[in-house]
């Protein structure tokens, strides 16, 4: 089994999966699991959504919201009035059809990068 673990307790590093048949010892510190190798020692990697939205940018996420990280590789409409992602066109929308909501401080920088988006099509 692996697991996603990072060098440093914060995070900030990239992510590797590591094989827990690699592990020989796990102990906790500060409210983290730290794992154990011969030779190294990895940190959990702490599951919020700032962490992933930050190791997942370069995937083409960006946080929208305070509640959710979104593709925008993925986005197919932005309804600016009600601050509203789809993740299909228009015209097939439904009730049923996954949204995310846009924060007001991230409106701009969405419509954007929208923009830009569409040039490149």
């Amino acid at each position: 089994m692996q697991i996603p673990v990072t060098r440093d307790k914060d995070n900030q590093s990239d992510i590797i999966m590591l094989d827990m048949s690699d592990v020989v010892y796990m102990h906790m510190e500060d409210r983290t699991v730290v794992y154990h190798t011969i030779d190294e020692e990895f940190y959990h990697l702490l599951p919020s959504l700032s962490v992933l939205a930050r190791h997942a940018q370069s995937l083409g996420f960006e946080k929208l919201d305070r509640i959710n990280v979104v593709n925008l590789r993925k986005i197919k409409h932005f309804d600016e009035k009600l601050s509203i992602v789809y993740f299909q066109q228009e015209p097939e929308l439904t009730k049923k059809s996954k949204s995310a909501t846009v924060a007001i401080s991230h409106k701009e920088k969405l419509k954007i990068h929208l923009m830009k988006q569409l040039e490149r099509e």
